[in-house]
């Protein structure tokens, strides 16, 4: 019968005994010093970030207003424009909201009924926040009341002071130093819907309307504080 050849693992041999476990303790050395050098990033990070100050940013702001009056038939759909490269923006000033106030000057007469006003702010290549919950774009109005439309130009303004985190004044200010917004056209659709006494206008002395869109563009400037 012949023996059974016993099987080495050949990093365990009387040769190779010395050297496996050099390898074996540099190998977890190693593994050591660099979870040691991890966990010591991880305090350091730990200490710089909670030892950054904080600051509190303010908003300066200024307005500038357009406005257009237009005569409306009934029935009719008309689209007015405001070139906001018409407005004044000052030395370190930036725009951050718009509001378009629609209001209609209804001839009471024989009609002695408010007319159905409606107006849209047309999304176009205006650099806006055109997707903010904060907006309002579409409004109509059938009880002589104004219609008021909100869109957010610059991203997250809201013109309310805030305090944040930063290693310096120019990382909490990063965020507020961008150009480019509010530029273009603001566009806005007006429609007309007249609306006579139980239907009917024996005369047809109600078949227009005047309406007025007044547009107030804010400018914001920032100013910080350091807190603590």
């Amino acid at each position: 019968m012949v023996p059974a050849q016993e099987t080495r693992n050949p990093l365990f041999t009387k040769e190779s005994r010395t050297p496996t476990i050099v390898a074996f303790s540099l190998t977890l050395l190693l593994l050591v010093v660099t979870v040691g050098d991890f966990m010591d990033d991880l305090e350091v990070t730990a200490a710089f970030t909670s030892k950054s100050p904080e600051w509190r940013i303010d908003f300066d702001t200024q307005n500038e207003s357009m406005q257009v009056v237009e005569t409306l038939q009934d029935d009719e759909t008309r689209n007015v424009e405001f070139d906001l490269s018409e407005i004044n923006v000052p030395e370190g000033y930036l725009i951050g909201h718009i509001e378009a106030i629609v209001t209609s000057e209804e001839v009471e007469g024989f009609s002695g009924q408010c007319d159905s006003v409606a107006a849209d702010i047309i999304e176009n290549d205006l650099t806006a926040q055109w997707d903010s919950e904060e907006n309002n774009l579409s409004g109509q109005d059938s009880s002589c009341m104004p219609i008021v439309l909100e869109l957010v130009v610059y991203p997250d303004y809201n013109g309310e002071s805030m305090v944040v985190s930063a290693i310096n004044e120019y990382q909490a200010l990063l965020n507020w130093t961008l150009d480019g917004w509010g530029d273009g056209v603001l566009s806005i659709d007006l429609d007309l819907d007249v609306n006579a006494p139980l239907g009917f206008d024996p005369i047809g002395s109600d078949t227009d309307e005047e309406i007025t869109v007044d547009v107030t563009v804010t400018m914001f400037s920032v100013s910080i504080e350091k807190t603590d």
